[in-house]
């Protein structure tokens, strides 16, 4: 591995959207952060920037595109907010027409995702490509925790979203006689790989085939809103349906998030679109469904206190009953250890 190697095959897009009330000086702090040493990586014109319905964002991006020397990054700006998704769909496409790569690293605007780990991701990646003579495949920078970063009920609800996934898959996987490759993920951890970490790195097949994916994806299931909130799930979720090898190496992440897209929305609706899709995605309904979403969530912290146990029980009535799957709760109270 050389780094002008990485610096000849690889290109970056990343979304970036702050709140309102964000103030500018902040939002340039973080994406100084985010993309300093952008050079020792990439050239510049394989730097995409979306910016998802905050045309506001522009001037302090462009004083940190100033103060780094970036003037070749290329700058989407989308008219209205679309989520992660549609800027990763228009990040990705814009990578991908314009400029000839082989991988395509997904980093987030909020200097959660340091550089100085992408050669990690690259020299596993480069290593299932060697080793399985494919480029079907994803590596994931996984958290070594998920409660500090972004508070209990946030990690609880990302790590069942990761059980739900995985286990959603190897139901469907078993239909076809096969189970999900997970060679290469963590071997140091019992808990599911951490499919919802922002920071990927696709190969340029992969990140082409995604964008229809998730196109056709939200299509099936509108009410999800997948493109909105999904793309997490659906990038990691379809890849192992579709025989695709997903590996992961160990990044760091803030102990706690300087910011949050996640604001006031109730967290039990958006991370259940992921669940509910998972299954939905996979077919599995009635007993079915019930018995997979009470295994992974049998562990789950949310039963333990309020009022993420009361959003988490009036979740699991609404998804089960949309599976007809729906049945009472046992009484842990008379449950014993």
């Amino acid at each position: 591995m050389s780094f002008a190697a990485i610096r000849q095959r690889l290109g970056m897009v990343i979304p970036v959207w702050f709140a309102s009330e964000t103030p500018p000086e902040q939002v340039a702090n973080l994406l100084f952060a985010t993309l300093q040493d952008w050079e020792v990586f990439f050239l510049p014109e394989r730097v995409v920037l979306v910016l998802d319905g905050c045309e506001w964002c522009l001037k302090p991006l462009e004083q940190v595109q100033a103060q780094l020397h970036g003037a070749g990054w290329q700058k989407v700006l989308l008219e209205h907010n679309q989520g992660k998704g549609g800027a990763v769909i228009a990040g990705f496409e814009r990578l991908l027409t314009t400029q000839l790569v082989d991988y395509v690293v997904i980093r987030d605007s909020d200097n959660d995702h340091w550089l100085s780990d992408l050669p990690r991701l690259w020299q596993l990646a480069q290593l299932i490509e060697r080793e399985r003579q494919t480029r079907w495949l994803m590596v994931i920078g996984r958290r070594a925790e998920w409660h500090f970063p972004m508070s209990f009920a946030r990690g609880e609800w990302e790590h069942l979203v990761d059980e739900v996934l995985l286990e959603a898959a190897k139901f469907a996987l078993a239909q076809q006689g096969k189970v999900p490759d997970l060679t290469y993920c963590a071997f140091h951890t019992s808990d599911p790989p951490d499919f919802l970490s922002g920071y990927k790195l696709l190969t340029a097949e992969v990140a082409r085939w995604l964008c229809q994916v998730l196109r056709d994806e939200h299509a099936q299931f509108p009410d999800l809103e997948l493109i909105r909130y999904g793309w997490e799930g659906v990038s990691c979720l379809p890849l192992l349906l579709s025989d695709g090898l997903i590996g992961e190496v160990q990044r760091m992440t803030y102990r706690r998030q300087p910011v949050t897209g996640y604001g006031d929305q109730v967290i039990a609706d958006l991370y259940g679109r992921q669940i509910a899709y998972a299954l939905r995605r996979c077919g599995i309904s009635g007993e079915t469904a019930r018995r997979l979403f009470d295994n992974a969530a049998r562990k789950s912290l949310l039963w333990t206190q309020e009022p993420q146990r009361t959003d988490f029980l009036s979740f699991r009535q609404r998804l089960l009953s949309a599976l007809g799957a729906w049945s009472e709760p046992l009484d842990d109270t008379l449950r014993f250890f």
